[in-house]
């Protein structure tokens, strides 16, 4: 008898063990969801309070230094916008017919039946297409003040205006985007504070605001680098703010690594399109093989003759760029219409 209890007790005490193990192993499941939940949940906590401390830091920003026009360079208003209403309207963006090859607006009925700028037609071009937002005349004191001036708050209403036409630009001729006022965004600008304190895995998280599809759509943006001097006397290079702003707009990656500028240049204000190619050969150089079979969007401030943007798209060709193309902020208007 005693040797059944023994048994029994035995079995009791092994079919009275497993529960305990299974309960065990739930608990501890149970216990690492929470652990897991509690991570998360300060990680959304954490997320919350930096974008927090970042629209704080943006609107102390913006008091103490408020954004300037980018037409007037008054403070902007109303407060927190890219640009003036009224403004905005003075600036005149490349609509109507263009030159199919670098999308100069043409104003001559040769060059509206050629389709081709007079720049276009008698000098053939190492870039396969591109396009400008503005008209120089138009944004040449912008320019001026954003190149030279330190205003480099600018980046932020130019940069916007040049990735919706990347868009444009990308799905094909005759495309058009819905385009907003910027004057009335008025959170569209707090971008570089805000992304700075968020962290770089944040942004990567981010979906792109302006969505680029369609066969021009580049694989990487590339800024028109400056040579290092000049890149010391002003301080930063307006090519390459206004590709990071376009990067952060449109998920396109900049690279600033495969282009270099290797000799310094004179300058080519009042150059012929030959005395440009002249000052600017051997300018640029590639580096590095992983552009070859990529398709590239140079980045750059003005278009002149395309002296700039061919020497840069010959130094990337030659390392195997497959196909390259260029947008700018500004650029001329047909000489042939009188302007």
């Amino acid at each position: 008898m005693d040797r059944v209890r023994r048994s029994r007790s035995g079995d009791n005490r092994i079919s009275g063990g497993r529960p305990r193990e299974d309960s065990g192993a739930a608990g501890s499941a149970a216990g690492s969801a929470a652990e897991d939940a509690a991570e998360a949940a300060a990680e959304a906590a954490a997320g919350s309070a930096v974008r927090f401390a970042a629209r704080v830091f943006d609107g102390v920003r913006e008091l103490v230094y408020p954004r300037r026009c980018p037409v007037c360079d008054r403070p902007v208003n109303p407060a927190g916008a890219l640009i003036c209403p009224e403004c905005e309207k003075l600036l005149k963006r490349t609509e109507g017919p263009v030159c199919r090859r670098c999308g100069k607006p043409l104003r001559s009925p040769l060059s509206v039946s050629m389709h081709l700028c007079p720049d276009c037609r008698m000098h053939p071009h190492v870039y396969e297409r591109g396009c400008a937002v503005f008209t120089y005349h138009s944004v040449a004191g912008s320019l001026f003040r954003f190149k030279y001036k330190g205003r480099q708050e600018y980046g932020a209403y130019f940069g916007r205006c040049m990735a919706e036409k990347l868009a444009e630009f990308a799905a094909g001729p005759g495309t058009r985007i819905y385009r907003e006022s910027f004057a009335g965004m008025l959170s569209a600008g707090k971008s570089t504070a805000g992304q700075n304190m968020a962290g770089q895995n944040s942004a990567k998280k981010a979906s792109p605001q302006i969505l680029v599809r369609g066969s021009a759509r580049p694989d990487f943006l590339v800024p028109v680098p400056v040579s290092e001097d000049r890149l010391r006397k002003r301080g930063y290079n307006q090519a390459l703010i206004l590709a990071r702003e376009i990067s952060r707009l449109t998920g396109i990656p900049v690279r600033e690594d495969v282009l270099g500028r290797v000799t310094d240049t004179l300058p080519m204000k009042n150059m012929t399109p030959e005395e440009r190619q002249n000052n600017l050969k051997r300018a640029f150089q590639s580096f590095g093989n992983d552009v070859s079979l990529n398709s590239i969007m140079l980045i750059d401030d003005i278009y002149t003759t395309g002296a700039t943007i061919d020497a840069c798209a010959h130094a990337l060709s030659q390392k195997g760029a497959e196909r390259v193309f260029f947008m700018s902020l500004a650029i001329g208007e047909d000489a042939e219409g009188g302007y």
